[in-house]
């Protein structure tokens, strides 16, 4: 039973460090990036995929040990719409992540990365697509808590 607790906390911990990560990022994501701020974002692009790793291991964890059992979430509706936008959410990931490990070469020299308003728009529409996608995540999972989908 503590178990079956412990893992759901850290699928929760997990689910809301991605999130203030990605808020954090972008709050952070400006024209005019000082060093620090652009290694703020580079950490905070860390812990996204430390939390995006953490919530797929414990979420598997409950859905394999400790919940309904696989056959009953795999069958599921919603869950398999949970899992193909956390899989989208991934994918878009990819570029605001591409885009931070460039900077390393600048950022090892003391040079702030220079981004052009577009990259800035860019960046920013992707991490709000990310934000808007983990709450449709949300909603699955409200949905799937109440039965539906099955």
């Amino acid at each position: 039973m503590i178990g079956a607790a412990l893992v759901a906390f850290g699928h929760f911990l997990a689910f809301f460090a991605l999130a203030a990560a990605l808020v954090l990022q972008l709050a952070l994501i400006t024209e005019s990036l000082s060093v620090e701020t652009a290694l703020r974002i580079q950490r905070a692009d860390r812990v996204v995929g430390i939390a995006a790793t953490l919530l797929l291991v414990f979420g598997f964890l409950r859905v394999f040990y400790f919940e309904k059992g696989s056959d009953y979430y795999f069958a599921n509706t919603f869950f398999q719409i949970k899992l193909g936008l956390f899989i989208i959410i991934a994918l878009i990931s990819l570029y605001p992540t591409i885009k931070f490990v460039r900077w390393n070469s600048e950022l090892n020299q003391g040079i702030a990365p220079d981004l052009s308003s577009a990259m800035v728009k860019r960046l920013k529409s992707v991490i709000h697509w990310e934000l808007v996608l983990i709450g449709g995540i949300l909603l699955c999972a409200s949905l799937m808590a109440k039965g539906h989908g099955v």
